[in-house]
């Protein structure tokens, strides 16, 4: 009779909520593979058995992460106008921001980015800004953005709302300030000046 087998799908996704779990409630630096192991019923050695090291999961966290915030962005409806689309796809960037503060301060700590990188993470990184790169892509080619650089003008939007989110996180953001103003203030830096001909 074959041996039943322990180290299951289910109990990889119960591990996995597990660390989700602990990053989101205290951070980074609370994931230790012996505190998820307890939390998800089972023992280190099936978390290492499952991910192979600390590293992977944290590195699983980070690509799970990614994924939901990637499906917030995803979730804005494509429009006929590439900068309404912007100020959505901002919108949406920050507030998954605001509800998920330590999986966001995660996402791009500095332990993050020394990671070895993995295809699975790259991907997950790239196609977490891809709404922002798509609708950039489509504003330069409608001329509603003065000629630029397409990494540009994301790097620009991608910095002005990364700003405004980790300032709010983190209750910086002065209460007089209006951050749809200021983050606006930085797309309409890029349109292009009006056709007066």
């Amino acid at each position: 009779m074959a041996r039943p087998r322990t180290h299951t799908a289910e109990l990889r996704e119960r591990i996995m909520a597990c660390a989700l779990d602990t990053v989101a409630e205290h951070g980074l630096a609370a994931l230790a593979l012996r505190d998820v192991a307890e939390r998800a019923g089972t023992s280190t050695a099936a978390v290492y058995a499952l991910f192979g090291s600390k590293e992977a999961l944290h590195r699983a966290v980070l690509i799970s992460a990614f994924a939901d915030f990637g499906a917030e962005q995803a979730a804005q409806e494509t429009s006929e106008d590439p900068v309404t689309d912007l100020a959505g796809l901002g919108a949406r960037y920050v507030q998954w921001a605001l509800d998920h503060p330590r999986l966001y301060e995660a996402m791009f700590a500095d332990s993050a980015a020394g990671l070895a990188s993995s295809p699975d993470l790259d991907r997950a990184r790239r196609q977490a800004i891809g709404g922002v790169s798509d609708a950039v892509r489509r504003a330069l080619a409608s001329g509603a953005f003065r000629p630029a650089d397409e990494a540009t003008v994301v790097a620009s939007l991608w910095a002005q709302v990364h700003g405004l989110a980790a300032l709010m996180t983190a209750g910086q953001l002065p209460a007089e300030a209006d951050p749809a103003a200021a983050a606006w203030a930085v797309i309409e830096g890029w349109l292009a000046p009006p056709d007066t001909t």
